[in-house]
């Protein structure tokens, strides 16, 4: 299979599925900074636009439409008004859902596609998983991007609550010749996805009749961050075609093929800067995905209306004798030096200025130097201020990177300060701005040195975890992950009967107890998974029979409102409640147990690969 192919012959746009795709929009980021507040709204409203513009079929975001779990009403409202402004109306979809109605496995939305809806106008159908910024969390184990999938304003599909085994069924659209499978998966951590990939807990069903285009959309660490801390691109099955890889910040649009798996990877990147780091420079953009039948063509479209933003590293080692930085007034020529610096990049930033009028025009400076000694260190704050009304970030353009040698102390009962602060420069100093504050303690905790400093009843990860669920979810529950180590140390010392336990050997006696973290931390997440699906079970079994209710209703469509697409044979919205002409017989509830349910550590390759389509050539090439 290659990137650039093509087809002999005309392509049908009867036959064409195209898709409008980004992701990591993070709306709400920043929306309380007077000068970056906007900026996610205007990115959004602007892919909302590309939509409109290029006549899609359907919009598909990768994850974090949202910056936090929990968002604003503000943001809700900005959201809910845009997506009102530029994907209901009366336009006919052309993309017709072949999936049974009462066939089971689609726990990731609610029993039919809002297009489908007789309550509903929608003329352009969002699709969106969930990131690990708006994933589920709280009671009932709601994500936000739920909340719009129940508003009738997003087909929210990817979510799997239940991590001791995951099925993931497609969903099944047609366009004309075209037939389109869908998969997705919402954000699980990378660790616990990993270890169900590895253990063959990862399951993917695929039709049973040929011809259809597989595309996985899925919200996880590309890039290499360690063991078990990213998804690695050969743990997918190599019968997909297309892989819509969300999460990662630098644009890499432009199709990349797997050489391995035989098949290819797009990476939208965010639409909004949200850290500023050097992936973050890179020019951002969503992309007009064309589907034709066996092949599929990416047209990557640059934003207009995102600020501009400047990256740059600098080691002051090339500059020391130059301006000779080890005498003097050393912090002053350093200040000097990155004046010049700032000053040259804010002109760097205005060939980045598009015109257009939505545009904000302050750009955002990000100059990171790498520092020799202490002394050359300045207070960027108060250089900052100096840039007020000329950049978008005054007080955190110039951030500083430096060798730090290895802190010795005593042990004491405090934590030690020193060496926090020190983890936190060694990130900085690896470039892994990504982590968090609760993962730079959980890397503090790995490392420190003495029994006095350690966690006595929680492992590092529970903790993490723990805080992690606080802040981003603000989930109540849990709590319970205290409660829950709590009631195994109570239950571990009464088992201890032939040691007698005191506060002088408490510390050896628990180092039994630690022998069996990973086994611990493994039953905590079970016990709030187990929590989370039973309260999920008990809201849908209050429920009653309405669900059922819901999905006669839909099989029974097609009166005044069918009438839409009726007659234009290109349009299926019209055949609502009607027979479905030629449609594919889709994988029922009885034919799934014959399907090819294909374990990833076991799966097959399919007959057909994808090739992208090139439409000024008249060649093709595999």
């Amino acid at each position: 299979m290659s990137q650039e192919s093509s087809l002999n012959g005309e392509i049908n746009p009867d036959d064409t599925i195209k898709l409008l795709v980004a992701s990591d929009i993070h709306l709400g980021y920043e929306e309380k900074d007077p000068i970056r507040g906007e900026d996610s709204f205007i990115a959004f409203e602007e892919v909302l636009q590309q939509a409109v513009v290029n006549d899609v079929d359907a919009i598909l975001l990768g994850g974090d439409l949202f910056h936090i779990a929990n968002p604003s009403k503000n943001t809700l409202k900005r959201c809910t008004d845009l997506l009102k402004a530029y994907t209901l109306g009366d336009k006919p979809i052309s993309l017709q859902f072949v999936n049974e109605r009462n066939e089971d496995g689609f726990e990731s939305f609610s029993r039919m596609l809002n297009y489908e809806d007789p309550n509903v106008n929608i003329s352009i159908p969002v699709f969106s998983i969930h990131g690990n910024h708006d994933d589920p969390s709280g009671f009932g184990r709601i994500s936000s991007v739920e909340l719009l999938s129940s508003n009738g304003y997003v087909n929210y599909f990817g979510k799997w609550v239940d991590l001791r085994r995951i099925v993931i069924k497609p969903i099944l659209l047609k366009k004309g010749e075209t037939k389109l499978a869908l998969y997705g998966l919402g954000h699980i951590h990378d660790a616990r996805l990993c270890r169900m990939f590895d253990e063959a807990k990862v399951f993917m069903q695929k039709p049973d009749d040929p011809g259809w285009f597989n595309v996985m959309v899925l919200h996880q660490n590309r890039a290499d961050r360690g063991v078990k801390n990213y998804l690695p691109e050969n743990a997918l099955p190599k019968f997909l075609d297309l892989v819509i890889w969300g999460h990662e910040h630098d644009c890499r649009i432009i199709p990349e093929p797997n050489v391995v798996k035989d098949f290819f990877v797009i990476q939208p990147g965010s639409t909004v800067a949200t850290s500023l780091s050097e992936g973050e420079s890179i020019q951002k953009c969503c992309g007009l995905l064309s589907i034709h039948k066996g092949l599929f063509r990416m047209d990557p479209i640059p934003l207009k209306t995102v600020r501009p933003f400047v990256f740059e590293s600098v080691n002051l080692a090339s500059y020391q004798d130059e301006r000779r930085l080890d005498e003097g007034d050393v912090m002053k020529k350093v200040q000097e030096f990155a004046a010049e610096r700032i000053e040259a990049l804010m002109e760097r930033a205005k060939a980045q200025l598009t015109g257009d009028d939505r545009q904000p025009q302050l750009p955002l400076i990000r100059l990171r130097l790498e520092i020799t000694q202490t002394k050359q260190q300045f207070n960027a704050i108060r250089f900052g201020h100096h840039y007020l009304g000329r950049v978008g970030n005054p007080i955190d353009m110039v951030i500083f990177k430096r060798k730090m040698s290895r802190v010795n102390h005593e042990s004491t009962n405090m934590l030690d300060d020193a060496a926090i602060k020190e983890q936190f420069k060694k990130e900085q100093r690896e470039e892994q701005w990504g982590l968090r504050a609760e993962e730079i303690a959980e890397n503090y905790f790995k490392d420190v040195k003495g029994t006095d400093q350690k966690l006595e009843i929680m492992c590092p990860r529970s903790m993490t975890e723990l805080v992690r669920r606080l802040k981003d979810q603000q989930d109540c529950e849990a709590a319970d992950i205290c409660k829950f180590y709590e009631e195994k140390a109570v239950k571990f010392l009464e088992a201890q009967a032939d040691s007698v336990v005191t506060g002088e050997n408490i510390d050896e006696v628990f180092a039994g107890f630690h022998e069996h973290e990973s086994n611990l931390y493994d039953q905590m997440l079970a016990m709030l998974d187990l929590k989370a699906s039973k309260t999920s079970n008990d809201q849908g079994s209050e429920q009653g029979d309405s669900g059922t209710g819901k999905r006669t209703r839909g099989g029974s469509r097609g009166g005044a409102r069918g009438a839409r697409g009726a007659g234009t044979g290109k349009t299926t919205r019209g055949a609502r409640g009607g027979k479905k002409a030629d449609v594919v017989p889709p994988v029922t509830e009885v034919q799934s147990k014959k399907s090819p349910i294909a374990s990833v550590a076991t799966r097959t390759n399919s007959t057909n690969k994808s090739r992208s389509i090139d439409y000024d050539s008249d060649s093709t090439s595999d």
